[in-house]
């Protein structure tokens, strides 16, 4: 499994992405948005230093246990003398501003960046892009094999793909996202083991992120 990349300016990022989106049944490369130059060069020189190839961190990822990694990931968290429920706030209410991608602009202004790239890579669907990616592993950030794992549980449960990597961040794109504020909880919390940063340095409480993510077609994941 490997992966190409086409360059395009920010305006038509998103439409061309659609476009390859659509093709990805006959083409057998599914796109996803890189962003700048930058951004391509560390994704790859940041995959050589993991030693395994994309198969083998597919297999490790059909044996990880979720339940069993975030209670190990709780543990972590208070044995620092930290509760994660300190961050669970209240919840806000129907948050009307949903998101959208964010790759192809300037994370600061918000205007168009004049080059972007999209990948394309040879896999079967979008939960196996962190293996050719050998995406994570550093700071907070799981390990490729993790992240395949989450992923494959959210696509098959939310419809959930990945339509974005680069720069620290994922994006999805949720054909089903949640309807109903208990589930909107109980997958914030999921997210939250996942990604902290999302909530330690972003919307600030788990309520808000259930909130952003009740009936959302986009996510948004951030690791510093």
């Amino acid at each position: 499994m490997t992966f190409t990349s086409i360059q395009v300016h920010g305006t038509e990022a998103v439409e061309r992405l659609n476009e390859l989106r659509e093709q990805f049944a006959k083409t057998g490369k599914y796109p996803f948005l890189i962003g700048p130059h930058q951004d391509r060069e560390t994704m790859i020189k940041s995959a050589e230093f993991n030693r395994q190839s994309p198969e083998e961190i597919l297999r490790a990822s059909q044996k990880i246990d979720l339940e069993e990694w975030v209670a190990e990931r709780r543990a972590e968290v208070e044995e620092y003398g930290d509760s994660p429920y300190e961050d669970l706030g209240e919840w806000p209410g129907e948050i009307h501003d949903k998101g959208s991608l964010i790759l192809h602009k300037n994370a600061v202004t918000g205007n168009f960046l004049p080059e972007v790239f999209i990948g394309l890579a040879e896999v079967e669907t979008s939960w196996q892009l962190p293996a050719v990616l050998k995406s994570g592993g550093w700071n907070d950030c799981p390990e490729a094999e993790v992240q395949c794992a989450f992923h494959r549980k959210w696509q098959a449960e939310f419809g959930a793909e990945i339509c974005s990597v680069g720069g620290g961040v994922i994006e999805c794109t949720v054909n089903r996202p949640p309807q109903d504020q208990q589930s909107a909880m109980q997958l914030a919390w999921e997210q939250y083991w996942y990604c902290a940063d999302i909530v330690d340095q972003g919307c600030e409480t788990i309520s808000n992120l259930g909130a952003t993510l009740l009936k959302s077609p986009y996510w948004f994941f951030w690791w510093d």
